[in-house]
C-alpha cells in the first residue's frame, strides 16, 4: 500500500513552489514529516492509492464525469511543533483531529486547523502510519467533526 502526499512551499522571498512525496513503508512518514516540519511547507493533501476512485460529477477537475477524483480528502500539516490531521471520505464527515488545547489555530490557502487540533507529531506519525496500512481512517486517535 502507499499514498502519494503534495504540498505547496512557500520561500523567504514569497516564491511559491511544490514538492511530493510517495510513502510506501512505515519508516517514509517520519521522512514526510520531518519535510513537512521545514520553512515554508505548507499543509500535504494526501491520496492513498488502494481507496477508490470516484467519478468528478461536479466538474472539479475538467469536464464533469469525465475525471476520477479520489473518494477522500486528507490533508497533513506540521506547524509550531504540532501536527495536524483533517479527513474525510463517503463514510465520514469532515474531521480533525482532537488535538492539544495549548496548540495553536493554523491557517493556509488550502486547510484550516482550528485551535486545540495540533497533536504531537508522534501522535500524528502513528495515525499516518495507520492510514498507510489500513486505507482507512485512523481508528486510534480521537476526531472532531467540524
Amino acid at each position: 500500500m502507499s499514498f502519494t502526499a503534495v504540498w505547496p512551499i512557500r520561500d523567504a522571498s514569497g516564491a511559491e513552489s511544490a514538492d511530493e512525496m510517495t510513502v510506501q513503508a512505515p519508516e517514509d512518514v517520519d521522512t514526510l514529516l520531518t519535510r513537512l516540519n521545514e520553512p515554508g511547507a505548507g499543509p500535504a493533501v494526501i491520496e492513498h492509492q488502494d481507496r477508490p476512485l470516484l467519478d468528478d460529477t461536479e466538474g472539479l477537475l475538467g469536464e464533469p464525469g469525465r475525471t476520477k477524483i479520489p473518494d477522500h480528502d486528507v490533508a497533513v500539516a506540521v506547524h509550531a511543533g504540532y501536527g495536524y490531521l483533517t479527513y474525510a471520505d463517503p463514510d465520514h464527515d469532515y474531521a480533525t483531529l482532537q488535538g492539544e488545547a495549548a496548540s495553536p489555530e493554523y491557517r493556509s490557502d488550502y486547510v484550516d486547523y482550528p485551535a486545540g487540533s495540533g497533536a504531537p507529531p508522534r501522535v500524528l506519525a502513528e495515525a499516518l502510519k495507520e492510514f498507510l496500512t489500513t486505507a482507512q481512517r485512523p481508528t486510534h486517535v480521537p476526531w472532531h467533526t467540524t
